[in-house]
């Protein structure tokens, strides 16, 4: 079940009520999503013209914007504030699902800066009706959730249900096209992954900064489709920006061999990888990662070294947390590095400047969630 909320002004265009969005609306009410319109003033003139005796809510709710009236619905309802979905035109709409920590949509027909800034972004009732009936099919939960000594690991989906003729180098590609793509599919894997981290209270976190690991052949220009996902993604958990778009977290200064296509030798060995990324030298001014709670996105992983090595960068420069976040995991293993690099984080390692103190298997649990939505996202 899902919460959805929002205001009188999203469900105008041209000054009347768009008889779509409406419909879109009623239709998920009657499926057993409760729905609200909110707002600070008294009920507009035409809501019961509009919603007759659906069932859609009128709620006035003087100073909305503290996201109260989030909390208190959810629990009305027995649910949690990630089960709230607010579809937002304007600034009061941001801050009501921002403060309420519900999972927000941005209406793209609106002209507000903030509701503009927001990842996740429909352009009409007909992509409104997908990603609610879209999110309405995933449980929110990370398909593994593990911890190792000085970083956590996260992964959406179980790769292995694709079948064995998928790769990571497959995968990847699936996702690059869902991203290229856009549209309904996008946005709901960008739901349902935020849904997840808002789970964990990602989104309560002082200091969050987001970064992705860069592919093998990295161009470093924060460009690439994982890298817009990722920032989509930080607009629509995080409320301070920490990150910034043009400048990735990491930079590959070598070329690394194509784990995902097999070449690299042991791929359980992070040599390779310490050897040839850094972290960008601009989150070293004003020790912008120190203190700071991170989280690294990654497409895929199988052995979870990109996590490990990532850890390690960050944890020299100073982060206080570093969580992984990959969107598919192959295999059935998963291990724990504990790198210790000796040198500047910011700048290439030489061989002789790290050391893999231990590396054993990582510990953690599965859920056993449908994956058949995240399948239909990525198809």
């Amino acid at each position: 079940m899902l919460i959805l909320m929002t205001s009188p002004d999203v469900l105008l265009r041209n000054g009347v009520p768009d008889p779509q969005l409406i419909s879109v609306l009623t239709k998920a009410n009657a499926a057993g999503n409760p729905v609200g319109i909110i707002s600070n003033h008294g009920e507009p003139s035409w809501f019961k013209g509009a919603f007759g005796s659906s069932g859609v809510q009128f709620l006035q709710s003087r100073g909305r914007q503290s996201g109260d009236i989030v909390s208190q619905n959810a629990s009305n309802f027995g649910l949690n504030p990630f089960d709230v979905l607010v579809l937002a035109s304007k600034d009061e709409d941001v801050q009501m699902g921002k403060n309420g920590h519900a999972l927000l949509i941005a209406a793209g027909w609106s002209g507000d800066k903030q509701v503009e800034a927001l990842g996740i972004r429909i352009g009409g009732a007909a992509q409104f009706q997908e990603i609610v009936e879209l999110i309405a099919g995933w449980s929110g939960q990370w398909w593994f959730s593990g911890k190792a000594s000085h970083y956590d690991v996260r992964a959406l989906s179980d790769l292995s249900g694709y079948g064995k003729s998928v790769s990571q180098q497959d995968f990847a590609q699936r996702l690059t096209n869902t991203v290229k793509n856009g549209g309904s599919r996008l946005n709901a894997l960008l739901a349902v992954t935020a849904r997840s981290l808002l789970m964990d209270g990602a989104d309560s976190v002082d200091g969050l900064v987001w970064g992705v690991y860069p592919s093998s052949n990295s161009d470093n220009d924060d460009t690439d489709t994982l890298c817009d996902f990722t920032h989509r993604l930080r607009t629509t958990v995080s409320r301070v920006r920490f990150s910034k778009r043009g400048e990735p977290l990491f930079i590959r200064h070598t070329a690394s061999p194509k784990r995902s296509a097999g070449g690299g030798g042991n791929r359980t060995d992070p040599t390779g990888q310490v050897l040839t990324i850094h972290l960008n030298p601009f989150y070293k001014q004003s020790s912008r990662l120190v203190g700071k709670n991170v989280i690294v996105i990654d497409d895929c992983t199988t052995y979870g070294v990109s996590f490990g090595v990532a850890a390690a960068f960050l944890k020299k420069a100073g982060a206080a947390t570093v969580t992984g976040v990959a969107l598919g995991k192959f295999g059935n293993q998963l291990r724990q590095y504990e790198i210790d690099i000796l040198t500047d984080p910011y700048a290439p390692v030489s061989a002789g400047g790290f050391s893999v103190a231990t590396s054993g298997s990582l510990t953690g649990s599965t859920n056993a969630i449908s994956q058949q939505v995240l399948r239909s996202l990525i198809p």
